[in-house]
């Protein structure tokens, strides 16, 4: 028991470690060397799906990695059940870790809403599947990027202005864990929606043997989903996250876990899940088909300028190089000295330089996109 759940406690573990690296090195390197987290997120793809297919776009910070993930994670979840989920998913490793260290703390009850609301405030996940993806559509852009706690998590604090209500939400979340089981992913969670619809066609199933099951709840108070295992023949709930956590804790081994009617084993079941992801993604990876970002954030590929879209993590040279504003421009009106170093990020050149802008702040990346944009119109 202990080798397979260690299997995928490490998995949830180097899931955290890439997305953490892929996010330091984004906040280091700046957006011009390195793509930005979006782009490595699967529900990106939901979200784009529709200006894909009508338009044949993407939407802004999202290319075929989105596409090209969220491919594995399907079949996966075809396959498997909602592996993603309970193996792979960054935030939804934190609420399980979170509510462990609750328990150690002396929290050993968990809170839950009452079956009757439970019921019911399940479908909230798939209301705002349904809004997000229409309205990403509609705007064309990622709506639900300023509200996504995943994508604050991934931020480390940055961008504070920009995401207080996904930074408020993801401190909720992490909050609640304490005392509560998932509730982000029972309830809220988008592309756990997604994947609970795709996890109505898995041929994966635990099977509860009623003979020898001696009806001592562990499996109910062990599952992270929060589902009645011990009152059912066969687990087949679109929100059973394929943890396996209740086939762990059954005292009588009453509980197996199966895949197209053949029992497996906890150890298989975690190797041939982390396989089934890290393979095929290591192979795209080395293939011209992953692709996480453009030449340019700045300049789209008819040539137009987007200003909008100019980062703090731009460096000056780039911004010059793409927009056409000459450097002079900048040191007239941003009071730029002469031997600026166009190397830097547009977000460190005024704490560098200890430069000020009109209201008496310091100068940040507003103040450059409010120089092009009107050098562009005129």
């Amino acid at each position: 028991m202990r080798n397979n759940f260690t299997v995928r406690k490490i998995s949830q573990g180097v899931a955290i470690g890439l997305v953490l690296f892929l996010t330091i090195r984004h906040l280091w390197y700046g957006i011009e060397q390195a793509a930005p987290i979006d782009a490595y997120c699967p529900f990106g793809a939901v979200e784009s799906f529709l200006t894909y297919v009508f338009t044949g776009e993407y939407l802004k910070r999202i290319y075929t990695s989105s596409f090209i993930l969220f491919g594995i994670v399907f079949v996966s979840t075809i396959v498997f059940g909602r592996v993603f989920c309970s193996h792979l998913c960054p935030l939804g490793a934190l609420q399980e870790w979170i509510r462990a260290l609750g328990r150690k703390l002396g929290i050993r009850k968990d809170i839950e809403l009452p079956k009757s609301v439970d019921r019911y405030a399940r479908y909230l996940k798939y209301v705002a599947l349904v809004a997000i993806v229409y309205f990403s559509y509609a705007v064309g852009d990622l709506v639900f990027r300023a509200y996504d706690p995943f994508n604050a998590l991934m931020h480390l604090g940055n961008e504070m202005d920009e995401k207080i209500a996904g930074y408020s939400i993801l401190a909720l979340v992490l909050f609640a864990s304490l005392f509560t089981k998932n509730w982000w992913c029972r309830y809220f969670c988008p592309l756990g929606a997604m994947l609970a619809i795709v996890r109505k066609i898995s041929p994966f199933r635990i099977r509860r043997n009623e003979r020898s099951c001696v009806g001592c709840g562990e499996c109910d108070r062990s599952c992270p989903a929060g589902l009645d295992v011990s009152v059912v023949s066969e687990v087949n709930s679109s929100d059973c996250i394929s943890c396996l956590e209740c086939v762990k804790t059954c005292p009588n081994s009453s509980l197996k876990a199966a895949v197209f009617g053949k029992d497996i084993s906890k150890k298989m079941f975690s190797l041939l899940v982390v396989g089934a992801f890290f393979v095929p993604l290591g192979i795209v990876v080395m293939t011209p088909l992953w692709q996480t970002k453009t030449p340019s954030n700045i300049v789209d590929e008819v040539g137009n300028i987007n200003v909008a879209d100019i980062r703090g993590s731009n460096t000056l040279n780039h911004v010059i190089e793409m927009t056409g504003v000459p450097l002079h421009v900048f040191q007239e009106r941003l009071g730029l000295p002469n031997g600026v170093d166009t190397a830097l990020k547009l977000n460190e050149i005024g704490p560098k330089y200890d430069l000020k802008n009109a209201e008496g702040a310091v100068l940040e990346t507003e103040d450059f996109r409010s120089i092009i944009d009107g050098y562009e119109k005129k």
